[in-house]
This record gives structure tokens, C-alpha cells and sequence, in this order.
């Protein structure tokens, strides 16, 4: 899907992050669920930002 703000074209990405059951179970609206928790984490993608063609991140 392509996007535009301010005359900036830019498309979505679909990441898709694996899960597993967090041992919690929390309650919203009168359904029970079980939280999840990523796998790994994403720190590694923290320094490929990009806002408005300008790289940002972190050392």
C-alpha cells in the first residue's frame, strides 16, 4: 500500500513478530485472554530509521 504525508510518498511494511504465551491472563470487556510476548527483540533494527529521508537511531 502506498502512502503520502506532506508530499512524501512511502509504502507500509508488514513485519511479522512470533510470539509465545506470556503466563498472564487478562480480562477486557468480559473475554479472558492470554497476553504474549515477542521472541526476540528488536534493537537491532532501532539504527534503520528513517523519517522524512533522514536517517535516526541510536549508538
Amino acid at each position: 500500500m502506498k502512502l503520502r504525508f506532506l508530499g512524501q510518498v512511502y509504502s507500509t511494511s508488514n513485519n511479522q513478530v512470533e510470539t509465545i504465551p506470556s503466563g498472564y491472563t487478562a480480562c477486557f470487556l468480559g473475554q479472558s485472554y492470554t497476553l504474549r510476548r515477542p521472541i526476540q527483540t528488536f534493537k537491532s533494527q532501532l539504527g534503520t530509521r528513517k523519517y522524512r529521508g533522514v536517517a535516526y537511531g541510536s549508538k
